[in-house]
């Protein structure tokens, strides 16, 4: 059986991480928006992990830092492989790589998004209020949409 690896993303991965989040995401970042964080990756600013298989990238999550706070920007996993546990896995990875002055990383997700919302809780991620409208309507749903806010405490203790 074949692997699933987590690790660090690379800038060379950008391009197969914006046709992912194209295909999953209900409003996805362009290609030409994800391709521009190269320069930013990994320099403090923003931060990225892709679980992959074979060389195929199959999950990956994109993240800012700032000060002492994290703030996940997009997850996305492959629809082929739901519920096989790459969310939590690239998620980990990410938490393992997180600066050490990183204390709280936040996220926001659709109110209707119940698999993302099962997932943060697993990992320990609480709601801490939500933005009304946040999310701009899509063909899917033609209304605007709130986001949860949800945070977690990350400590040098905790572990996942």
């Amino acid at each position: 059986m074949l692997q699933f690896i987590a690790r660090p993303m690379r800038v060379d991965d950008l391009p197969a991480v914006a046709v992912l989040e194209n295909a999953v995401q209900l409003d996805p970042w362009t290609h030409a928006q994800v391709l521009d964080i190269a320069p930013m990756l990994h320099t403090g600013e923003y931060i990225g992990t892709v679980v992959e298989q074979s060389g195929q990238l199959l999950a990956y999550v994109l993240a800012r830092t700032m000060l002492d706070e994290c703030e996940i920007l997009s997850v996305g996993v492959a629809e082929c492989m739901r519920g096989r546990g790459l969310g939590k896995q690239v998620l980990r990875q990410l938490f393992e790589q997180l600066p050490t002055d990183i204390m709280t990383v936040h996220l926001e997700v659709r109110v209707s998004n119940e698999p993302a919302l099962k997932l943060y809780q697993t990992m320990g991620f609480v709601e801490v209020g939500r933005r009304k409208g946040y999310y701009a309507p899509v063909p899917s749903m033609p209304e605007r949409e709130d986001a949860r806010l949800m945070s977690k405490s990350i400590h040098p203790e905790t572990t996942l």
